[in-house]
């Protein structure tokens, strides 16, 4: 059972990561698709611009160049999306040919509630997973029962001491044969004794139990160093997360107005096309690490649970959240909302 149990909290986390996977590559191309209609956009303002005499024709090829990439950009976006959907119909069983399509919902949801950071310590996270977690007490349970096995195979070697006795009652061979003759019965008693002289089965018996003791201790050992660099790695890789998401947030913000000022530069003849090529592929790189600076923290909080054991699984196969305390305030999709 703990090993089921076990299996369920990684199962869904593979499953959890392969479904925020498909919709992060979602999110990448309907970005993809934004930043190609805003470069076809700039482009037949450029061309008006060209005819006027206010642009070159350098300028324009650069804008055209750009918007092929980006096109390129958005066609291979969508391939990868599709094959990652195919792969997450694989993992839940399902035949490719089927048509699904995932709903946005929990990726708007994120997005509206931000990151929930926990404030956790690494050290308190440790001390919760070396008394949570299941595998761990397997292998605790497994000492005890080394445990006792030497105590068995050190019994064995003791003398042996038995009380013996018998009774003999003939019947009448001339009578009923359950007629006894209680008054001849031969009674004896007496102590079988069986010194420790020759006890090298019980002495190899014993030698193995101390083998196998040592050995389960020490596995316990390793499983125990084990939880704790599982443990450690994952608040590590959380706190990462979180400040990936930080500067995800700043990213983007700074990229949105680098955007606007090109724009506005652009639409009075005084922008460069560089600088608005560079603008929109910045602030859509950013749109897109903003995603998954979101998703990388939540996979790796639902890591942070499990690796302590205390990723709790109900009756539908899903998650249930864990109230605890946070860091801080959830932190917003912008720092200017």
């Amino acid at each position: 059972m703990r090993e089921y149990t076990r299996f369920r909290q990684e199962f869904i986390v593979q499953v959890v990561s392969e479904y925020y996977s498909v919709l992060q590559n979602k999110d990448v191309a309907r970005n993809e698709w934004k930043s190609y209609q805003s470069f076809l956009g700039n482009l037949d303002r450029e061309r008006a611009l060209a005819r006027e005499g206010r642009r070159t024709q350098s300028d324009v090829g650069r804008l055209e160049q750009a918007a092929l990439n980006s096109r390129r950009s958005w066609v291979a976006s969508v391939q990868r999306y599709e094959s990652s959907l195919d792969r997450f119909k694989i993992t839940l069983g399902l035949p490719t040919r089927v048509n699904v399509v995932l709903d946005d919902t929990d990726l708007v949801q994120l997005r509206e509630l931000g990151i929930e950071h926990p404030a956790l310590t690494a050290d308190d996270a440790v001390q919760v997973a070396l008394a949570a977690r299941l595998d761990l007490m397997t292998e605790a349970d497994r000492v005890a029962d080394a445990e006792r096995r030497v105590t068995v195979a050190a019994n064995g070697l003791k003398p042996d001491l038995d009380i013996v006795a018998s009774a003999q009652v003939d019947s009448d061979p001339d009578g009923n044969a359950f007629d006894l003759d209680f008054d001849d019965a031969i009674l004896d008693a007496g102590f079988a004794i069986d010194l420790p002289l020759d006890r090298k089965a019980e002495r190899n018996a014993y030698r193995a139990a101390l083998i196998g003791q040592e050995r389960a201790r020490r596995a316990h050992t390793l499983s125990a160093d084990t939880v704790v660099l599982e443990v450690r790695n994952a608040s590590r890789a959380l706190e990462e997360a979180r400040l990936s998401y930080e500067i995800a947030l700043t990213s983007v913000d700074v990229n949105r107005r680098r955007l606007e000022e090109q724009e506005l530069r652009a639409d009075v003849g005084r922008g460069t096309t560089i600088d608005l090529v560079d603008a929109q592929n910045d602030l859509t790189d950013a749109q897109n690490g903003l995603t998954a600076a979101l998703i990388q923290h939540t996979l790796a909080r639902l890591a942070y649970w499990r690796d302590m054991g205390i990723l709790y699984i109900g009756r539908g196969g899903n998650w249930e959240p864990l109230e605890v305390p946070a860091a801080s305030e959830p932190y917003p999709l912008s720092t200017t909302e």
